[in-house]
């Protein structure tokens, strides 16, 4: 994949002034590959597309979809019917909707959710066609041929629209700026820092939780990245099992796979400091110690940042995408409340090159399942939706003039109605080509979004681009995720004090459902990688 020319073109577009199964056409009567809507002779019979996201309906979506429909009631002449599933519910429903041969037209899927599962069951079409494809201008221009390329499949094809905006959103903890001025603490640069504001609001700020998370994912990347980066030990998770590949020296060869929890006989075959369970993932020693700054029911905690934004938490992680509009967010709710972030890895921090680890996948998408009867005009939506600004900015932003004005060509002021329609831009209309940053933003975010969209910033680590097939142990993966996502949810809130006894135990239970055959087959597979020519 030519890398430097894709993340060159992301990088003109920021330092422009942002820092920010096939298809069966017969399926559509009305619309056929090589017809664009805003060409077509005759205007299409009506057709209402089901789509399936996740979160809360913007208060403003009716309005926005009300003119979405008046500009296009002569070319594509569609109605989108949004189903909005509530965070944690929407990876089950949509499996149970699978399951049960229900029509949606699109949906969010993604790698953490079920794409892994789904697509090799034949469930979402391709859509490879619909690229790089002249009949589909608008698609062609907004994803390029490396973008398309990268975020294939297993067998080569493509079954999603990818949303990026960046190679990599920065994790950071967003922090009250106002409670650490008040509480006379230094600007946040260490994580000694962090932990001296956190025992502070322990202290002296009653009734405020230092840190919210959310339960089913916990400290998501906090103390990521502790251990030196190994190219020959990677990291490879399954059914949400970690799993360690050691590699040959020449990165040739599969000489272990250690699982989560192993013993440390067989994790003493791997060098230092990944040689025993405990330094191999010293996070959740750090995950175990920090469970002091949670909620006492963390576990039952669907929306960390609303509980935020409602003045019960100091602090939240999220990326520095969204810094902006939670600031205003922050701000609309309480006048004196102001927002700063502390970025979580130190050589991002301090903008060093190749810092950032990256596969140039895209880890948000909307997939089209092959049982929609409509997927050709869903495909004519999205390419509208990517032929011009404008028509992205109407899903992104709102309506102009009522939630958002722009400021130059590439930056938005968001106005007091935009807090009436926050869309989730990773959803459905993120892409490197139509970047908007908010003027407000303060010159340190701004340059850490140009940094992140600089070629230099990124790297592509031995087996970043694998991806593991479970068709050959779908019923192990099936029962190893259920089992172990609970357990995971309890260790990523630090609620496993002895953890590298709990680690073990499961381990066992997990052998009992085939950790054992995933293992063969991920050494089988990452070896075939390997043969083929995969890096």
């Amino acid at each position: 994949m030519n890398v430097k020319r894709m993340a060159t073109a992301v990088l003109s577009v920021a330092l422009l002034g942002t820092a920010a199964a096939c298809g069966d056409s017969t399926k559509d009567t009305a619309s056929s590959p090589g017809a664009s809507a805003g060409s077509a002779a005759s205007t299409p019979p009506a057709v209402t597309l089901k789509g399936m996201l996740f979160g809360d309906a913007p208060k403003d979506m009716a309005a926005v979809l009300t003119e979405f429909e008046a500009r296009t009631k002569n070319t594509l002449n569609t109605k989108l019917d949004i189903q909005w599933n509530p965070i944690n519910d929407h990876k089950q429903k949509v499996k149970l909707m699978m399951a049960a041969g229900e029509s949606a037209d699109f949906v969010f899927d993604a790698e953490f959710a079920n794409l892994k599962e789904l697509v090799p069951q034949g469930a979402y079409a391709q859509l490879d066609k619909y690229f790089n494809n002249d009949a589909y201008p608008g698609l062609k221009k907004a994803f390029t041929p490396e973008f398309i390329e990268a975020n294939k499949r297993y067998d080569n094809h493509l079954y999603t629209i990818p949303f990026t905006q960046y190679f990599y959103d920065i994790d950071v903890i967003y922090i009250r700026k106002d409670l650490r001025e008040k509480f006379g603490l230094s600007p946040i640069k260490s994580y000694e820092d962090l932990q001296k504001y956190y025992d502070t609001v322990l202290e002296k700020e009653k009734g405020v939780t230092p840190l919210a998370l959310g339960g089913s994912r916990g400290f998501y990347k906090i103390f990521g990245g502790m251990n030196p980066e190994n190219n020959t030990v990677r990291p490879v998770g399954i059914a949400g099992v970690n799993f360690f590949v050691q590699l040959s020296d020449d990165l040739k060869t599969v000489k272990d796979v250690v699982a989560f929890g192993d013993a440390d006989s067989e994790y003493g075959k791997l060098p230092a400091p990944y040689n025993t369970l405990r330094t191999a993932h010293p996070d959740h020693d750090k995950y175990a110690e920090w469970s002091k700054y949670l909620e006492k029911d963390v576990l039952s905690q669907k929306d960390a940042k609303a509980y935020f934004m409602s003045g019960k938490a100091a602090s939240y992680e999220g990326t520095i995408s969204s810094f902006a509009a939670d600031r205003k967010k922050l701000q609309d709710t309480n006048s004196a409340a102001d927002l700063e972030f502390f970025v979580y890895n130190a050589n991002v921090r301090d903008m060093k090159t190749k810092a950032i680890s990256t596969n140039y996948k895209s880890n948000n998408s909307v997939a089209i399942p092959a049982n929609s009867k409509n997927i050709d005009r869903t495909m004519k939506f999205f390419d509208w939706l990517f032929s011009e600004r404008a028509n992205h900015d109407l899903f992104e932003y709102g309506i102009e003039g009522k939630h958002w004005q722009a400021v130059g060509n590439n930056q938005v002021k968001l106005l007091d109605e935009s807090k009436n329609y926050t869309f989730p831009g990773y959803e459905m209309t993120w892409n490197p080509n139509m970047i908007r940053i908010n003027e407000s933003l303060d010159d340190t975010a701004k340059k850490y979004l140009e940094y992140s969209a600089k070629a230099d910033t990124y790297y592509s680590p031995p087996l970043a681009k694998f991806t593991f097939d479970n068709t050959n142990v779908k019923s192990e993966f099936a029962n190893i995720n259920s089992k172990f996502t609970p357990f995971l949810q309890m260790l990523k809130v630090g609620q496993y004090k002895d953890w590298t006894a709990d680690a073990v135990k499961m381990n066992g239970e997990l052998k009992a459902l085939g950790l054992d055959k995933v293992r063969a087959e991920l050494k089988k597979q990452v070896q075939d990688y390997l043969d083929k020519g995969g890096k």
